[in-house]
């Protein structure tokens, strides 16, 4: 959806700057000095803005408002983009709950230290303080907004991750002591898949794919594009209370995916 948006945007933009072109340098110049013959009209000509032309300057003005506007809706709506590129493929029609703000109540939870989680918060705050100056820079315009739009999608890009911040094991505990979705669990299994020859079943819960720890689909998705097609790997799951392993061909899968709850400690 949001790629249309940052297309029609960038279609509107071309559209008004080119409507307001063609208005101004194709329409009669109001200047006293265009005269009218009886077999010609004279136009000014309109590279040349005369003393009189300040409507001219006005409606440039207001171009360049209005463009640099949409520049920085275009640049939000890409950063958002960039932000929602973990969204679900063929690979998982699931949708995780709304993640949660991290709070030091959370984190102490966790098993955090309360010097660990108070260093993390302030710097998460800070990186949230930055991006509100930014974006405030880039609404005021002048010569130096894009340079600021250059360094809000790179804040962006470089913003602060619990999960690295905390290793795998405490930000799965994290995830679920603040009640958010810390596993995938099979939905269906697609026939003649690997996952259908492997064995899987819908309701497995996926907690490990070649040792790597599975707290959400896209893990399922980095995972599986790893190592050479062809070669086998090892699937952890948990199923009825039973842990067990499958040995998958690396490659697509072949499952849909569901977000889930579990305890780490099962």
């Amino acid at each position: 959806m949001k790629p249309h948006i940052i297309t029609l945007i960038i279609a509107f933009v071309a559209g008004y700057i080119g409507g307001v072109s063609n208005q101004l340098f194709t329409s009669p110049s109001k200047s006293p000095s265009a005269k009218k013959s009886a077999d010609n009209s004279v136009y000014a000509n309109p590279f040349q803005i005369d003393d009189e032309s300040d409507d001219v300057v006005i409606q440039l003005g207001h171009l360049q408002q209005k463009v640099s506007a949409l520049e920085n809706q275009l640049s939000a709506l890409t950063s958002q983009t960039d932000e929602d590129s973990d969204k679900p493929s063929n690979e998982s029609k699931g949708r995780t709950n709304q993640s949660v703000s991290p709070n030091r109540e959370n984190l102490l939870a966790a098993g955090v230290t309360p010097d660990i989680a108070e260093d993390v918060l302030r710097r998460i705050s800070q990186q949230d303080f930055k991006r509100l100056e930014l974006q405030n820079l880039i609404q005021r315009g002048g010569e130096n907004a894009r340079q600021y739009r250059d360094e809000l999608r790179e804040l962006n890009k470089n913003r602060i991750s619990l999960r690295t911040e905390l290793g795998d094991d405490t930000y799965d505990q994290y995830l679920y002591t603040s009640g958010q979705n810390n596993r995938v669990k099979v939905s269906s299994v697609m026939a003649d898949s690997p996952a259908e020859l492997a064995g899987f079943q819908t309701d497995d819960v996926i907690v490990f794919y070649d040792n790597q720890k599975i707290l959400n689909w896209p893990d399922i998705r980095s995972a599986t594009v790893e190592g050479e097609i062809g070669s086998y790997t090892s699937v952890e799951i948990i199923r009825d209370g039973t842990r067990m392993s499958l040995m998958v061909p690396r490659g697509t899968l072949g499952v849909q995916l569901d977000p889930t709850q579990l305890d780490p400690a099962e």
